[in-house]
């Protein structure tokens, strides 16, 4: 694992780590690069004068340090050991993870990633924005510990995500 975040560390591009493999992450298009940023300033906005911080991009998140290492699109801690160092590079306890779905990451971001992140006790929600549709689904960790789907469907739909308290349309997270 340290041989794997010495290397990516020197790397130009982004790599996810599952496994034992290092995968490339490729770029976006515009539509995505835009609903990410509206989704970082909605939560940024919404957060200001709490402890939780929104990050993008740049920040990993470890799912077992030895296991699965990635890049969120949008990423929400309020843990202070994650905040306590800010020139980190990695976050261990997420309570909201977003992904910005593109048709290159869709089936990972729905399927291996969130099957990694339901191991993170720390994360009450997953979310997952497709811009093109106009669509959120947001996966809650409910009383149980199960994850239940609530679908948020068109620009005016309203949306919540519970884990921050943020309510608003669809659309104030995809322009």
């Amino acid at each position: 694992m340290d041989d794997y975040l010495a290397w990516e560390a020197q790397q130009p591009e982004k790599h996810d780590f599952f496994a034992g493999e290092v995968f490339a992450m490729t770029g976006g298009t515009l539509r995505h690069n835009l609903a990410t940023v509206a989704s970082v300033l909605a939560l940024k906005t919404h957060l200001q004068g709490t402890p939780c911080k929104v990050f993008s991009g740049d920040v990993k998140v470890a799912v077992n340090v030895s296991e699965h290492w990635f890049y969120p699109d949008v990423v929400v801690t309020c843990d202070t050991h994650d905040l306590s160092d800010l020139s980190a590079a990695k976050i261990n306890a997420p309570v909201l993870v977003l992904e910005v779905l593109s048709p290159s990451t869709a089936a990972y971001d729905r399927g291996q990633k969130f099957l990694s992140l339901q191991k993170l006790a720390s994360l009450k929600e997953y979310a997952l924005l497709d811009a093109e549709a106009a669509r959120l689904e947001v996966f809650r960790r409910n009383a149980a510990s199960r994850f239940e789907l609530y679908v948020f469907e068109g620009a005016d739909a309203q949306a919540e995500l519970a884990s921050i308290g943020w309510q608003g349309n669809v659309a104030c997270l995809l322009d």
